[in-house]
């Protein structure tokens, strides 16, 4: 388990078991599912997240 999955699931446990279900549901990778659930439950976080490959809105703000 490398450094970032490890603090994902110290601080926050509940977005990463949804972002794990997700990723074996869907197939996506898990740190893409868990920015794509951290930022709809989150939105206010949404300014740090990173580009998910394949996202719909890739205009430059």
């Amino acid at each position: 388990m490398n450094q970032l999955t490890r603090r994902r699931w110290i601080f926050s446990p509940i977005t990463s078991w949804q972002a794990r279900r997700l990723s074996r549901m869907t197939g996506i990778d898990q740190d893409a599912a868990w920015v794509k659930l951290r930022t709809t439950t989150h939105p206010e976080e949404s300014v740090y997240a990173r580009r998910l490959p394949g996202d719909q809105n890739t205009s430059d703000r």
